[in-house]
């Protein structure tokens, strides 16, 4: 019995499209039931149906749930069998990345939509490049708010930007199912809206920093009055812009010039050496590298703004996951002018490219530093 991937994406699409009607089950997705008809299927060929899921109900409380290892079904070998599609009824990362495979999810399509308003509205501003890198360093910068702060943030947004509506569509009051003993926690580490699950507080399961369910012993205590980001926001900007900024500071400190997010995200940074070579470099936050290879389409980075080389960039917290990361995407790999490789390693070779050129070259002053890293 095999349950190949394009029926994994289906029932993804189908839990997602729950998750957004806040765990409400009926009427059940399309979706999700013709996954769920898929699975029953598997079983029925296999000659053993009194090992199905029992009805759709049952698939979702409680399979879902589960480590694919423990569905007693063979998934594709470009699964981790380990993975679970759901955590305490939220879809996990794999899920999301599944029903984009799919062909999109409610969650893609609300950053998408967001997205496309920011870059219309900036494109049509004097200053649009700056403010659209402002309002996505923004975003990634503050994953929770006081309703003062909302206030404060529409404001900075909205006189003569136009922009303090799409804040509202970011941004939603935070679940009174995130409260513990009546407070709300923040992750030390990522400093997104904990979970809650077994009666304490528990890593947020799109925290790369810690394994999904594990008790927080440090957590930050949050105002009571407290917005976080919508789900398609967080997945989409917040947490893989974590690793685009943490990138562009250190490219910064190196004294490179170093554009964040380019003619309005292009791609994610374009790095100029002092010998006039020009790098593009786009992260990517998958956790299936194969996935990940799917959804690059044939031209993984513009050409516009121009560039010498270009690289697909992944997050380190990747490669501890998933140790042969690099390995599996290589394998799929068919874009010659373009290579993956981890945030560390490409940092390490911008480096070295540049350390006998700065050997020859002054060095600069700690003042200059400041003043192009306030330009940029």
């Amino acid at each position: 019995m095999k349950l190949d991937i394009p029926a994994l994406e289906q029932i993804s699409a189908g839990l997602i499209q729950v998750a957004q009607r806040r765990g409400q089950l009926y009427p059940y997705p399309q979706n999700l039931q013709l996954g769920y008809d898929k699975v029953v299927l598997s079983f029925l060929l296999g000659e053993e149906p009194e090992r199905a899921p029992s009805s759709l109900p049952d698939f979702y409380q409680q399979w879902c749930e589960k480590p694919f290892s423990e569905w007693n079904v063979e998934v594709d070998a470009e699964i981790d069998v380990e993975n679970t599609l759901l955590f305490f009824g939220e879809p996990t990362e794999i899920t999301i990345e599944l029903a984009e495979a799919f062909g999109g999810s409610v969650f893609s399509q609300e950053q998408s939509r967001v997205a496309s308003t920011l870059l219309q509205r900036c494109q049509s501003h004097s200053q649009g490049v700056q403010l659209y890198t402002k309002f996505r360093r923004f975003i990634i910068e503050h994953p929770v708010l006081t309703e003062q702060e909302f206030v404060e943030a529409k404001g900075l947004f909205g006189l003569g930007v136009g922009l303090a509506d799409l804040l509202e569509e970011c941004y939603e009051l935070a679940p009174s199912c995130h409260q513990w003993q009546g407070n709300f926690y923040a992750c030390p580490y990522c400093h997104a809206l904990t979970s809650v699950a077994y009666e304490q507080v528990i890593a947020n399961p799109d925290c790369n920093r810690c394994p999904s369910g594990r008790r927080l012993k440090r957590k930050v205590k949050l105002d009571p009055s407290i917005l976080k980001l919508r789900r398609g926001i967080e997945r989409f900007w917040f947490y893989p812009g974590r690793a685009e900024v943490r990138l562009y500071e250190r490219f910064v400190e190196l004294g490179l010039e170093v554009e964040l997010y380019p003619s309005c995200d292009c791609y994610d940074l374009r790095v100029t050496f002092p010998d006039g070579e020009v790098w593009a470099i786009d992260l990517k936050d998958y956790s299936n590298p194969y996935l990940l290879v799917k959804r690059l389409g044939d031209e993984p980075i513009p050409s516009n703004p121009t560039w010498d080389l270009g690289y697909i960039v992944i997050p380190n917290e990747r490669k501890r996951d998933r140790p042969a990361y690099l390995k599996e995407l290589k394998s799929r790999w068919r874009w010659q002018n373009i290579k993956p490789m981890f945030d560390d390693a490409v940092f390490a070779l911008a480096k070295k490219k540049l350390s006998p050129q700065t050997a020859e070259s002054p060095q600069i002053s700690d003042r200059e530093r400041k003043v192009k890293h306030e330009r940029n």
